[in-house]
Parts: C-alpha cells; structure tokens; sequence
C-alpha cells in the first residue's frame, strides 16, 4: 500500500500586510500572528508594558537616563535601541506630564523681566535701531514663560551650539541628528526637575521660585551626562563644554530676541532714524 503524505497547514495571514506565514510573528512586517479586538484588558496590558517593561519601556529607559545617561546614549547610538524608549516620544511625554502638573497645582510660571533705564540704540550702517526696552522684556517674558514652546522651537539652537562646543573630532563621528539624541533625553531631564518644581509650589512657592533659576544648571549638567561617552570625555571636561553650549544657546537666543524686537518695532515704524 503506498505510503500517504498528509499536509497540514497552519498558516497565518498577516492583517497588516497580507503575507501568509507560519509562527507567532510575521517575518515581513513583524506584527504579532494573534491580533484581536481593543479591549480594556488589552489596552492596560500595553499601557502598562509601555511604562513598566523592560523592551521599550519608559520606566526602564528612565532608570538607565537616571543611572547612566551617557551610556544609554553611547548604546542607543551604536545601534541598541530595542531596550530603549525613542527620545522624542520621551520628550513629549515628559512635556505633557509637565503640562499636566502645572494645571493641576497652579504653578504660577510668570517671571518678570525689567530692563529698567533708557532704551537701546543699535547702529547697523547708516541707521540707529532704536529698542524699546519694555518691547524687549516681552520677548523675554514669553521666551521664560512658555517653557514647552521654547523648548521645542529652540531644539536646533541647541543641536547647533553643541556641535560647535563639542570639537571637530565629534562633528566629524556623529551627524547632526545624532546630536539630537542626548540633547533631547537632557532635555527630558530638565522637563522633570520643572515637575519637580510644579509639585514643591504647593507646599511652599518661595521654594519652587528659587529651584527654577537653576533650570538652566540642570540643562547643563544633563548635557554634560548624556555626550560625556558619545565625545569620550571625563564628566569635567564634557561639563564646561556644556556649559560653554550653554552660553552660545542662551547668546544666540538673545540675538533672535533683539532681532524680533527690531523687526516688530520698525514695522510700527519707530526703530529706523537716519544718521
């Protein structure tokens, strides 16, 4: 009697892409085989593996940022990124988890800017620009006040700055996208010491005010932690090299203020005089 072959098949067709295959993942697109319906049960499953686990997890990330930020940035760089929660979701949560306690506790996050005196007359060629200095103290009353926005917009600036301050050896390793990657999980770190300050507010607001000057300390010592294995420096030296980027944002976003004084100004028509 001749032999029967009997064939069996348990494959699967991927809903994602539509490739039929055998196991508990699809080799083309890597979506999972089992693919049921959004219950409550299975967005807490995720909701809680996003923050508590181990693959991708914020709560994971935060510890290694906490722990060794300069090595979670080195192994993120090198091409181990599975372990680790992306950097710009990071920052968007922690932004939005900052938003969240200045809501809840009231924080008044208003500091005041007086350029007191005479205004400031800027001579650029055979013209005085003329800048008001309460025009002036707006525009850094908004930059100081909308931390979120500034944060966010100033990102470049920042990428900027450190590129410069870092050496040449470094621009020449990493492109300019990589230096994102430690700039923003410093930035992460900056967005929760402002937490910290939002919570401290409710029990006491002298407290909170004094923290907050040392906003951009922390911004510096983050910077410092998270390229101090990217530049292979000591934590010294990478310190004052972020502090001198530091110096170059802060310059370069007090240029962009006065040029936005001068542009608001002369299109009221009171900047421009002829020499």
């Amino acid at each position: 009697m001749d032999n029967e072959i009997v064939t069996t098949s348990n494959t699967t067709k991927c809903l994602n892409c539509g490739n039929e295959f055998d196991g508990k993942f699809c080799p083309k697109c890597g979506q999972k085989a089992a693919t049921g319906r959004f219950t409550m049960k299975f967005l807490m499953q995720n909701l809680l593996m996003g923050i508590f686990g181990n693959d991708g997890g914020i709560w994971f990330t935060l510890k290694k940022l906490f722990t060794h930020p300069g090595t979670m940035v080195k192994e993120i760089l090198d091409g181990k990124r599975k372990s680790y929660f992306s950097p710009f979701p990071m920052l968007f949560c922690a932004l939005a988890f900052y938003i969240l306690l200045f809501t809840l506790t009231g924080t008044v996050d208003d500091t005041r800017v007086d350029l007191h005196g005479e205004d400031f007359v800027i001579s650029l060629n055979k013209y005085n620009y003329i800048l008001s200095s309460n025009q002036l103290s707006r525009f850094l009353d908004a930059y100081w006040n909308h931390y979120t926005t500034s944060t966010l917009l100033t990102l470049p600036l920042i990428v900027v700055a450190a590129r410069a301050c870092f050496g040449k050896k470094n621009r020449k390793r990493y492109y300019w996208a990589e230096y994102c990657v430690p700039i923003v999980y410093a930035m992460v770190l900056t967005t929760l010491f402002r937490c910290l300050t939002c919570i401290v507010f409710t029990f006491a607001p002298e407290v909170a005010l004094f923290l907050k000057l040392f906003t951009w300390v922390i911004m510096a010592v983050s910077i410092a932690f998270c390229f101090r294995k990217m530049a292979e420096m000591s934590f010294i030296k990478s310190f004052w090299r972020s502090l001198l980027t530091m110096l170059l944002y802060h310059t370069m976003i007090l240029f962009l203020i006065i040029i936005g004084v001068i542009v608001v100004a002369k299109i009221q028509g009171s900047v421009i005089i002829d020499a």
